[in-house]
C-alpha cells in the first residue's frame, strides 16, 4: 500500500517528517506521527511542545511497537479545536476519535510528559482500558513554576488568549528570547536543534493560543480526585533537578492519588525524556506485552 503524502504544512527540516499524517477526527485537524509495527504506544507531549518532543525517543521504539505521537489540539500543526474544548476530558475524547480513525487497535502503553502526563491519566480514566499501562514523565500535577507564571500567567485569561494577544506574544517571543529563558528554567540541556524547534513553534500565534488555552482549562484538583478510579498500572518518572514540578511537592501528591504506582527519580530536569530518550524508551518498552520487549 502506498503511503499517504507528507502534509505540506510540516516544515521540511522537522524530525521524522516522513512519518507525519494529516487526519480529521473528533472535530480536530490533526498532525500525527505514526511509525513502527507492533503493539500501540501513544505518546502525549506537554503544554507548549509538539510531537517533536519525542523525536529522539521514537526511533528507539519503532522496532517493537507502533508509535502514535500527535500534536495535541491547538499545538504544533494540529488545529481546529474550539475554545471550549481544551479541557483534559474533551481533549482525551478527541484523542479517542483520532485513535478510532487510525484503526490501529488498542493502546498498550500511554506515555505523557508534564501536562501530557495529566492528559494521559485523564485518557486512562475514560472507557475501560484493560490492556493499557501508563507512564508519566515529570507529571504536571502541581502549579506551574514562578518563571512560567511571571511571563505567561497574565495572558491566561479570556481576553489575553485572544488572537491579538497571542499574536503579540508570538512576535515578542523571538525578540525577548522568552523561549530560551523558559527552556533554561527546565534545567535540561537539550540540543540546539531541539531548542530551535521550540522557537519555531512559539513564533506561531495559533500554537501560543493553544498552549495558553490548554493550560487555563486544566482542572488538576478534579483529576486527582478522580485518580482513585484509575485501574491501569502506572509508573511515574521524576526529575531530581526539576524546578517545574519539584519532586518534594510531587511525591506526596502521587502517594495520595496513586498509592500503587511505581515511582523513579532521575538526576534530570523537567525535559528528562528529551535529555535521556533511550532510557525513557526502555521504561516504555518495559510496559509492553512480553513478546514485544525482546
Amino acid at each position: 500500500m502506498k503511503s499517504p503524502p507528507v502534509p505540506s504544512f510540516v516544515p521540511h527540516d522537522w524530525p521524522h517528517r516522513a512519518a507525519s499524517l494529516a487526519i480529521e477526527a473528533g472535530g480536530v485537524r490533526w498532525h500525527v506521527q505514526r511509525a513502527g509495527r507492533g503493539p500501540v504506544v501513544l505518546l502525549l507531549h506537554g503544554s507548549g511542545a509538539s510531537s517533536h518532543s519525542w523525536a529522539d525517543l521514537l526511533p528507539v521504539l519503532t522496532d517493537r511497537a507502533t508509535v502514535v505521537a500527535p500534536d495535541l489540539p491547538g499545538h504544533g500543526f494540529t488545529s481546529g479545536i474550539r475554545d471550549g474544548d481544551c479541557t483534559l476530558t474533551r481533549v482525551a475524547t478527541a484523542i479517542d476519535r483520532l485513535l478510532e480513525a487510525l484503526a490501529l487497535g488498542p493502546v498498550r502503553v500511554v506515555a505523557g510528559h508534564s501536562a501530557g502526563a495529566a492528559l494521559a491519566i485523564r485518557w486512562a480514566l475514560g472507557t475501560p482500558r484493560p490492556s493499557a499501562s501508563l507512564v508519566g514523565f515529570a507529571p504536571s500535577l502541581v502549579p506551574p513554576p514562578a518563571l512560567y507564571t511571571t511571563f505567561l500567567a497574565p495572558i491566561v485569561t479570556p481576553v489575553a488568549t485572544s488572537a491579538f494577544a497571542t499574536s503579540l506574544l508570538a512576535s515578542l517571543a523571538g525578540r525577548a528570547r522568552l523561549v530560551d529563558r523558559l527552556l533554561d528554567s527546565t534545567r535540561s540541556p537539550i540540543p540546539a536543534a531541539q531548542r530551535a524547534r521550540y522557537e519555531t513553534l512559539f513564533r506561531s500565534p495559533g500554537h501560543v493560543r493553544g498552549t495558553m488555552r490548554f493550560m487555563a482549562a486544566a482542572d488538576l484538583p478534579a483529576l486527582l480526585e478522580d485518580a482513585k478510579r484509575l485501574t491501569v498500572p502506572a509508573t511515574f518518572i521524576l526529575g531530581r533537578n526539576d524546578d517545574w514540578v519539584p519532586e518534594r511537592s510531587l511525591r506526596p501528591i502521587l502517594a495520595r492519588a496513586f498509592p500503587d504506582a511505581a515511582i523513579e527519580t532521575w538526576d534530570d530536569g523537567h525535559l528528562l525524556h528529551e535529555v535521556e530518550p533511550e532510557r525513557a524508551a526502555r521504561v516504555i518498552a518495559g510496559r509492553l506485552p512480553a513478546k514485544a520487549r525482546s
